[in-house]
């Protein structure tokens, strides 16, 4: 029986109880005379509802939970219905509310406890969903995942819950005494309706004195931060509602459209529909899947945009018929692999031709593309595959093949274009060549993607998941290589999930519940300088020195002397080949230019510079009026100095003491021709004679070339 007190002596007087004076509660004055306040209601039944300077919310649900037959001293326990299978239930239920809260919500778990919080969702019941509340509760004998009031007693949790607002409950406003030195703020989530769906809650351990650390200050920024991230929910909750509206509708339209037929009656390749602009309009499984089109809307995507300029549109929609793209070999853009196209009319309802088509796309056997005279698919590049003659290229190369031979970790280093990716490649087929290597760039990738790239997902994991689920890059490397291109770019969030890989050797998929063994040798590749960006906090210092076990720095072409010249007959062989011309020279202007560039692009712009050239040189002769504009105006090196040097020209100087002169010349001559690539501008260039005097010394020596 409760009787009514006369009050206990009041340190505030609360204008409206329905406020929150932060300030004020997190004050010695008031935690002790709630404290008391506590004391008189377990010990002498003195109603709390009649103080006010203690929140009414508070007060009642001491009552209620006193009534409920609760004592303060209790522990958290889990209630039979909370059995495996029952919450399983509740989880499965609550699919919609934790595929869009669970992205905010691991953005911030980082944060939050770096301040030492623990961020939670819980269901409308107060179930725990996903988060970081047992955090908080190292030391106690049973923690609940049910945070109802008959469950735990007075919490923000529940408070919010049942007054549809956001609520903050401190020390001893908790009924329990295992809450008695924690904080918690929590805001409901709810629906178009009103009505609450789930519960954010912020969760911290206080200090024995938090009036004095500035958790009130704290508090007043973590009060309004919960608020905001459970309206950021709720407008996620109406956004993926619309967006299952009106993907259901588009459905239910496109099963009337002949289209669909079209495309169900071929559903065994991968078929794309396009308007006469290119614009996809529809696509099946197998097209998606092609296009990478699974995580995102196809609509206003055009062709062009994964074959380029490929695919002659206008001459598709001339044809009347059915018909074969078969004059050469499509390419995708992100994974060059050569597709055979046909082409499928549309015929409208009336007979007349549609202003829409369907591309059926097949990957092209790699025995077919030899007889094209195409280069092979599926090449495996060996370190006999680099080219380079430099003192500098040789020396990384010699590294790279010692670091192929072990099982650790490496770390290419190098500028955009030097060649990362085929050092990985011939690193990994040295090491491992029957093993998959999977390439990952991170640069390339949506922040929001790739944690699923990374490590896949279960079926049902989020809106617009595949139903059977899909394994992750991580996944699909074992008992291989995993190569992540540009490491510096990865969210900083997911770096210590990649570390917890890289210890542990374990992966889990999102929206799994288990983890699954892998084994993968690692080889991470940057253009930044990493250990500036672990000084400015932009990446984890931990993960550095994990994946830095082995480091590699791959020279930029400015400092690889001669392998310029190389490397552009080499690029222009190779072009030259597939279309079938003759290979052109680069007279004397062109290659002095070209040897003086700094080529602040590197190989690559090198390789695009000769393309550029080559298609300007009509005569077969390119000069140095067909460079690009930036070369001819670009800085130029010290790339000629560097190959003039003694060193980086291994001409056998002493073997001269013990040949003939006749001998010692003609082994210059093999030697400089070598390393010109046979090509006699380049090689009169090393030798400092004339091109006319070079090719009488060779007829007169009878060296080929």
């Amino acid at each position: 029986m409760l009787v009514k007190g006369n009050g206990l002596e009041r340190t505030m007087i609360r204008e409206k109880r329905e406020s929150i004076d932060i300030k004020n509660i997190i004050s010695k004055e008031y935690w002790e005379t709630i404290i008391r306040c506590k004391e008189n209601f377990l010990k002498k039944g003195i109603d709390p509802r009649q103080e006010s300077y203690l929140r009414p919310e508070i007060a009642e649900s001491w009552v209620r939970v006193l009534q409920a037959g609760k004592s303060p001293q209790i522990v958290f326990y889990t209630p039979k219905k909370e059995a495996i299978s029952e919450y399983q239930k509740i989880w499965n239920d609550n699919q919609d509310l934790i595929t869009a809260a669970a992205p905010l919500i691991n953005n911030f778990l980082e944060l939050a406890a770096i301040e030492g919080y623990a961020l939670s969702l819980f269901d409308k019941n107060g179930f725990f969903l996903i988060g970081t509340h047992l955090k908080i509760f190292k030391n106690a004998p049973a923690i609940t995942i049910c945070w109802q009031e008959s469950t735990a007693g007075t919490t923000a949790t529940w408070l919010a819950t049942i007054h549809k607002r956001p609520y903050l409950v401190v020390g001893p406003e908790h009924y329990l005494d295992i809450l008695a030195d924690v904080i918690a703020y929590s805001a409901p989530i709810l629906d178009d309706e009103g009505q609450v769906v789930g519960t954010l809650a912020l969760t911290k351990k206080l200090s024995k004195k938090p009036w004095e650390d500035g958790t009130t200050e704290l508090s007043i920024h973590a009060f309004g931060w919960i608020t905001s991230l459970a309206s950021s929910i709720e407008n996620q909750l109406k956004l993926q509602k619309s967006n299952d509206l009106l993907n259901r509708a588009k459905d239910n339209l496109a099963k009337s459209e002949q289209i669909m037929k079209t495309l169900m009656d071929h559903s065994s390749e991968a078929l794309v529909t396009i308007d006469s602009e290119g614009i996809i309009l529809c696509t099946n499984s197998q097209g998606k899947r092609l296009l990478r089109l699974d995580y995102e809307t196809q609509e206003q995507r055009n062709i062009t945009e994964f074959f380029g300029s490929q695919l002659n549109l206008r001459s598709i929609f001339d044809k009347k018929k059915s018909s074969s793209l078969t004059e050469e070999f499509i390419k995708l853009d992100y994974n060059r692999k050569p597709y055979q196209v046909n082409v499928l009319p549309i015929a409208k309802e009336n007979g007349a031709e549609s202003d829409a088509i369907i591309l059926k796309i097949k990957e092209v056997e790699p025995k077919i593309i030899c007889k094209s005279n195409q280069e092979p698919e599926g090449e495996k590049f060996s370190f006999d595959d680099i080219i380079g003659k430099s003192k500098a290229m040789q020396e990384t190369i010699r590294q790279a093949r010692l670091f192929a031979g072990t099982s650790d970790n490496i770390l290419l280093l190098g500028e955009s274009g030097t060649g990362k990716e085929l050092f990985a490649q011939a690193i990994h087929n040295e090491y491992n060549p029957n093993g998959p290597l999977i390439a990952v760039n991170c640069a390339a990738m949506p922040e929001n993607l790739v944690e699923s790239e990374l490590f896949g997902y279960e079926g049902g994991a989020f809106t617009g998941a595949e139903k059977s689920g899909r394994p992750g890059k991580i996944e699909l490397a074992n008992g291989g290589t995993l190569f992540l291109d540009e490491i510096g770019d990865m969210p900083y969030k997911l770096q210590a999930v990649l570390l917890r890989v890289l210890q542990n050797k374990q992966v889990m998929r999102l929206g799994g519940k288990n983890y699954q063994k892998v084994d993968f040798r690692l080889i991470a590749a940057t253009n930044q300088d990493l250990w500036q960006l672990v000084q400015e906090k932009a990446f984890r210092a931990d993960l550095y020195y994990r994946l830095a076990v082995l480091s590699l720095e791959i020279p930029p072409l400015r400092q690889r002397g001669y392998d310029v010249a190389i490397l552009a007959e080499y690029f222009l062989a190779k072009y030259a080949e597939r279309k079938g011309v003759k290979v052109p020279v680069i007279n004397d202007r062109a290659l002095t230019k070209i040897l003086s560039y700094d080529w602040p692009g590197n190989v690559r712009q090198l390789e695009n510079a000769m393309i550029y050239a080559m298609n300007l040189a009509e005569d077969g002769i390119i000069d140095v009026t067909h460079l690009p504009k930036e070369i001819l105006a670009g800085k130029e090196s010290n790339a000629v100095n560097t190959v003039q040097n003694e060193q980086d020209c291994p001409v056998e100087e002493n073997i001269g003491n013990l040949l003939s002169i006749k001998d010692s010349e003609r082994i210059v001559l093999l030697n400089a021709m070598k390393k010109a690539g046979n090509n006699v501008a380049i090689a009169a260039k090393l030798l400092n004679m004339s091109k006319p005097t070079l090719y009488r010394k060779l007829k007169e020596h009878k060296i080929d070339y």
